[in-house]
């Protein structure tokens, strides 16, 4: 085929791949409209999902309706809210089909060998979840950065007389995101009637933070034995800064670690397709002769050994 047929073919998939995200990531209403259009499910309290005015039509209802209810609609729902990602699960599965088949075409069109291509379409299908994986990360990283100044403005605004729920305000209106959408979310869900306790369960399963499991508990405990929850509140952001500086010391410490597994990892796939693009039949044996596939099945295994013990290495629980 004509190289430049190829290339034609694999700039479209490139730019289609892009208008689909393109779409799926900003279209529809903003942020806070749809929080209120996003299930959250969790072990004690399952909120339904309600359609908003001008939200963005499902592009595979079918799909969404056998999947809605299963173990996996629910786990995927929750992860996009705590990656910041307001996506329907389906909508999450066009955007991985779509990378995956951009990746199985590109990588076979510039290779010309089947099994780089479903390398690459294998990668296009994971790095979707993957993104999905480190901005929930980040983002939770974040919600605990802010966590203490929240709780600090919590705690003042008991001590002036406001209730719980105009604490929650004060702190919505006054702090940047993420912990001020999750704050809204809150208010919104009781102002629709839903109880603050099942309302800061929800807030606790969105975010998914041990720092924050503390003070919910400690709100809930407030709410149904009383106490002077201020003070707990500025014992715990005490606690929280405290561990917030001690991982940010872990964090500096294993950065190097964690960028040795990034290149254990890329490095062969990436040598891989350079050569076979500038040598085209140079890796041939190891993909026709049996002792190359050994050879290859070796290698991703030692591979993936490599990655599994840098990752428990760099597990410090804190």
């Amino acid at each position: 085929m004509d190289p430049l047929i190829l290339a034609v073919i694999g700039g479209t998939l490139v730019f289609g791949l892009i208008v689909a995200m393109l779409l799926v990531f900003a279209g529809g209403p903003s942020a806070s409209d749809r929080l209120a259009d996003t299930a959250v499910v969790s072990q004690e309290v399952v909120h339904r999902e309600s359609p908003v005015v001008g939200a963005r039509s499902d592009p595979l209802p079918q799909l969404s309706e056998a999947l809605r209810g299963t173990a996996f609609w629910d786990e995927m729902q929750v992860k996009l809210l705590r990656a910041g990602l307001l996506l329907r699960p389906s909508e999450a599965l066009i955007i991985s089909a779509i990378s995956m088949t951009a990746g199985l075409v590109i990588g076979w069109l510039v290779t010309g060998q089947p099994i780089l291509g479903i390398l690459t379409g294998a990668l296009g299908l994971g790095a979707p979840y993957g993104i999905m994986i480190q901005r929930a990360a980040r983002r939770q990283a974040g919600l605990t950065s802010q966590l203490p100044d929240a709780l600090d403005m919590l705690s003042s605004a008991l001590r002036s007389g406001y209730a719980l729920t105009r604490g929650f305000q004060v702190v919505s209106s006054q702090m940047h995101p993420p912990i001020s959408e999750e704050f809204h979310r809150v208010l919104q869900e009781v102002q629709v009637g839903i109880s603050v306790s099942d309302a800061l369960n929800g807030l606790l399963t969105r975010s998914g933070s041990y720092d924050l499991e503390l003070v919910v508990a400690a709100m809930q405990t407030q709410l149904t034995m009383g106490g002077n929850l201020s003070e707990v509140l500025d014992n715990i952001a005490g606690m929280i800064r405290e561990r917030v500086r001690l991982q940010g010391e872990i964090d500096a410490a294993t950065s190097e670690g964690r960028m040795s597994a990034g290149i254990l990892v890329a490095m062969p796939i990436v040598m891989a397709l350079l050569i076979s693009a500038v040598s085209p039949g140079y890796l041939d044996p190891l993909f026709e002769e049996r002792l190359g596939i050994m050879m290859l099945m070796a290698a991703g295994g030692l591979m993936l050994m490599g990655v599994l013990i840098i990752k428990k290495l760099l597990d410090i629980d804190i």
